[in-house]
């Protein structure tokens, strides 16, 4: 993990995702999203050889990968926790945090250590409406683009440098992505449109890099949307059920897994396409028989 510099104080901790923060004086920083629960020993190591002290939290969303560290932050450094309003909402507690892990259990969302250290009280929630936030004595723009999680938010921050969190993807996590993940496929689509008239110097993915510009990479995640929905649309040459068409895709995207939860965020994931052609009108569905059956829209 190496720390870099994207514009003035925004600077990055780069590894198999980007972690960025901002710079304040006398060796504080505020940490735009704080990593996975595997990365918490490593960003300290590197905050320190740096000089750095967290300061506070300005989260994008609640996921494995960018929220785990935000509670231990929060109370070893007691530092305050500013997350957007729906988000705080669901990880408040393991039984909210249920409600994104919705495919599971709640004694195995409770037995999921990466997913238990998500559960943090926001010091300060941003609301719908809000489009500026001041944190530390710095203040950063909000804008609101809901699509990969339900009130994710991108942050530019005070060096013109617009921070995407998860609301795009790039490079290989989107070329090589088997079903890039979004809890509604098409209010992310509705963000992304939105994100082509947010001007920036530079901006910053979390899956990832750093780049002058964003309209290729805005097509390219809506293509990629539109590709795998095609593709799992073509799957359903029958009235089928929401098993019978993750049966399916299993094998036409070599979906293998032992483990449970990874086949559970299979399932989820998939889910989420299905509702997507229905939002589309590409796909009907039908309750009979105590089951939701499945089919093409143009089939009668």
């Amino acid at each position: 993990m190496e720390l870099k510099q994207a514009r003035g104080n925004t600077w990055y901790l780069e590894d198999w995702q980007l972690i960025p923060l901002y710079r304040l004086d006398g060796g504080r920083c505020i940490l735009l999203d704080s990593g996975m629960l595997s990365q918490r020993e490593e960003i300290e190591r590197v905050l320190a050889a740096h000089g750095l002290t967290p300061a506070g939290i300005l989260g994008t969303h609640i996921h494995t990968d960018h929220s785990p560290n935000h509670r231990y932050f929060q109370q070893k450094y007691h530092i305050p926790v500013v997350l957007p309003a729906g988000e705080a909402g669901l990880c408040v507690t393991l039984l909210n945090l249920k409600a994104y892990l919705f495919m599971l259990p709640l004694g195995q969302v409770t037995c999921e250590e990466d997913v238990r250290e998500m559960e943090v009280v926001a010091d300060r929630v941003i609301l719908p409406g809000e489009s500026r936030v001041e944190l530390c004595g710095a203040a950063f723009d909000i804008l609101h683009t809901p699509g990969h999680s339900p009130d994710h938010v991108c942050v530019r921050t005070p060096d013109d440098v617009l921070y995407l969190g998860d609301a795009v993807l790039t490079g290989e996590e989107l070329t090589g992505a088997k079903l890039p993940y979004f809890f509604s496929h098409r209010e992310a689509m509705a963000s992304m449109d939105r994100l082509r008239g947010a001007r920036a110097s530079c901006y910053l993915a979390a899956h990832r890099g750093v780049y002058p510009e964003l309209g290729d990479i805005l097509s390219a995640n809506k293509a990629a949307i539109r590709d795998r929905a095609a593709r799992l649309l073509a799957l359903v040459d029958r009235p089928m059920t929401a098993d019978q068409i993750y049966a399916a895709a299993a094998n036409r995207f070599a979906l293998r897994s032992s483990k449970l939860f990874k086949v559970s965020l299979y399932e989820r994931n998939l889910r989420t396409y299905v509702e997507y052609l229905r939002d589309t009108g590409a796909l009907r569905a039908e309750a009979r028989d105590g089951l939701v059956w499945y089919q093409r829209a143009e089939e009668k």
